[in-house]
């Protein structure tokens, strides 16, 4: 039986892509290098660098363009946003539970004036000026007036219940973020959960502390008791740590980025956080081992924000996470020696991070060097990618091209070059007649252009009708045109 190939055809858009990034122009590319100093592997790097266009003319970006463009993505998410959110929530809110309560305290006095009692009044009085004077008093930071508000004696009901319900809202926000700061699918809503995340974090502690007695974790006990906690499904126990280290590093550089006052508040709000729990001393545990696991993880980094967008707790630890995925990158980006190395980043990851056309840029440099080796023009050597007797065979053909084009043209000579001129091979096109071209006449536009001009010559009226078309036509020189060649230039080889 027979098979048909069948094809399906379109209109052409503008969106197809008909070449891809072809290895052979990529020697090209690299040409000119190779020629100074014969290196593939500095050739190579200065491709990665530089950038260089594909076969559809498309833009690679060089390392140099993506790095300013992961610059420019940090600057715009700085610049765009504030980590005042929690805090301004939380001042708004405080100054509602001051209003209701000042506003209970005159509610008090017009009732015992109402009354008609005396010594109510004077009392109901006394208790509003006290009260007054105590809410005069607070502290303008917020910290301060969580800390007067917690011990101030209310009068209102519905106040005292409005900043309990303030605060306590604010400590769950704050303990799930700690508590995010571990795994990214762990909640912390009820006690049943906490008990399980410290079980959980004392068994993490006690794998690392028998990895330094030189013991063999039980990692696979670990992850069947705890693996649900872990969507990201680590495959060891490194995996496991790392992607911790990389979430409480984001914590810290929330923290970090945090003024004084924005610090002293978090600190007052979680202090008795954790109540009678190991959770504290759990993560603390952890969090010393995972810093000496893992000292370059941003542990110390802080950021400027300048923006008016304010975040909340959960988009303030995704944004320090963005910008730490965004440092990293760059660390990579600027250690790069060799194309391969790009093939660790996460190109979707980077798609998010930085757009369409960096992740593309990256993806097409992390394949030089494989795209090379595997077209036969380069091999791996004792120093590094070496050019392989084809690679020479083309690199030779590709300088005779630049030479040849660079050649003044002549009459003698067989090499083509991308230009009109002598030559046998017809290109389609013609030109007027110049002393000294070669009379190569395109007899149908030389006849033609001598009809036009007897007929534009001719006055209307002055020739009968049919005249012009049944007489001689007769050439003048004005008249030739001929076929124009492609040009070659000649050389002594």
């Amino acid at each position: 039986m027979t098979f048909q190939r069948r094809f399906q055809y379109s209109a052409w858009d503008g969106t197809q892509r008909p070449f891809e990034m072809d290895a052979f122009d990529l020697l090209k590319e690299a040409t000119d290098d190779l020629l100074y100093h014969g290196d593939p592997n500095a050739a190579l790097r200065r491709l990665m660098q530089e950038g260089f266009e594909d076969r559809n003319g498309e833009r690679v970006k060089g390392l140099r363009e993506l790095l300013e463009r992961l610059r420019a993505e940090r600057e715009e998410r700085l610049a765009n946003s504030a980590l005042g959110g929690v805090f301004q929530e939380i001042s708004d809110g405080l100054k509602e539970v001051v209003a209701k309560e000042r506003s209970s305290l005159a509610d008090l006095v017009e009732r015992a004036d109402l009354g008609g009692n005396e010594r109510h009044k004077e009392l109901a009085e006394q208790t509003a000026t006290d009260h007054n004077l105590e809410l005069d008093l607070l502290p303008d930071d917020v910290a301060g007036r969580v800390r007067g508000l917690e011990k101030y004696e209310f009068v209102s009901s519905e106040a005292q219940q409005q900043f309990e319900e303030l605060v306590g809202r604010l400590r769950e926000q704050l303990m799930q973020q700690v508590v995010d700061s571990i795994g990214e699918s762990l909640s912390a809503t009820t006690p049943e959960d906490l008990a399980r995340i410290t079980s959980m974090l004392a068994a993490l502690n006690e794998m690392l502390e028998a990895r330094a007695r030189g013991e063999e974790p039980a990692f696979e006990d670990f992850m069947a008791e705890f693996g649900d906690m872990f969507p990201e499904n680590p495959s060891n126990l490194d995996e496991l740590l790392e992607a911790m280290a990389q979430r409480m590093a984001a914590m810290q550089a929330l923290m970090n980025s945090m003024t004084p006052e924005q610090r002293a508040l978090l600190g007052e709000l979680s202090s008795g956080l954790f109540g009678d729990l190991d959770l504290q001393w759990q993560l603390d545990q952890l969090g010393q081992n995972l810093r000496g696991l893992f000292p370059d993880a941003g542990w110390q980094r802080s950021y400027e924000f300048s923006g008016a967008d304010p975040l909340d707790f959960s988009s303030a630890l995704e944004m320090m996470n963005e910008l730490g995925e965004l440092d990293q990158l760059e660390q990579l980006l600027r250690g790069t020696v060799n194309p391969g190395a790009l093939s660790e980043v996460d190109l979707d990851r980077a798609r998010a991070l930085a757009g369409e056309e960096f992740a593309d840029s990256l993806g097409k440099l992390s394949e030089l060097s494989t795209m090379l080796q595997e077209s036969g023009i380069v091999q791996s050597g004792d120093d590094g990618l070496e050019l392989t007797p084809e690679g020479m065979r083309r690199l030779g053909k590709n300088a005779l091209a630049q030479l040849f084009k660079g050649l003044s043209p002549d009459m003698l000579g067989g090499h083509n070059i991308d230009t009109i001129g002598v030559g046998h091979e017809r290109t389609y096109q013609t030109k007027a007649y110049e002393f000294g071209d070669p009379f190569n006449l395109d007899i149908n536009r030389t006849i033609g252009n001598a009809v036009r001009r007897r007929a534009s010559q001719a006055s209307p009226g002055s020739m009968p009708a049919g005249s012009i078309s049944g007489s001689k036509v007769q050439l003048d020189p004005g008249d030739f045109e001929i076929e124009q060649t492609e040009q070659s230039v000649r050389s002594s080889t």
